[in-house]
């Protein structure tokens, strides 16, 4: 499943540069031992999006034919909450997007690792 998503995302954002809305897109992929409870998105340090992951039980299939029930996240369908920082240091999207940044950026330097 990561690696379906991970070449989709990317296809997205080469399209977004290809098309023109964006003048260029970059992305790193990295693994982090956690278990996923929602969605974050932090984009340049200003905006972020947030939204929980709904935990559902499914039949999965295994590589080698088995099928098992398994926990699983829904990402695909979460509701996302837009939040900006702006000149207010005290207004919501300010420390949200701080506080992102604040537990973001340490999880991707000292517990992930390229994917």
């Amino acid at each position: 499943m990561t690696e379906w998503y991970t070449v989709s995302l990317q296809g997205a954002l080469r399209d977004l540069q290809t098309e023109g809305p964006a003048p260029s897109v970059g992305v790193r992929i990295r693994h982090a031992p956690l278990i996923p409870a929602f969605k974050l998105c932090p984009f340049n340090a200003v905006e972020a999006l947030h939204g929980m992951y709904e935990v559902v039980e499914r039949p999965m299939e295994l590589e080698s034919g088995e099928i098992i029930t398994a926990l699983d996240v829904l990402g695909l369908g979460a509701t996302l909450t837009h939040h900006v920082k702006d000149e207010d240091p005290t207004s919501s999207g300010t420390v949200f997007v701080d506080s992102v940044r604040q537990w973001y950026d340490p999880v991707g330097e000292l517990l992930s690792t390229d994917a």
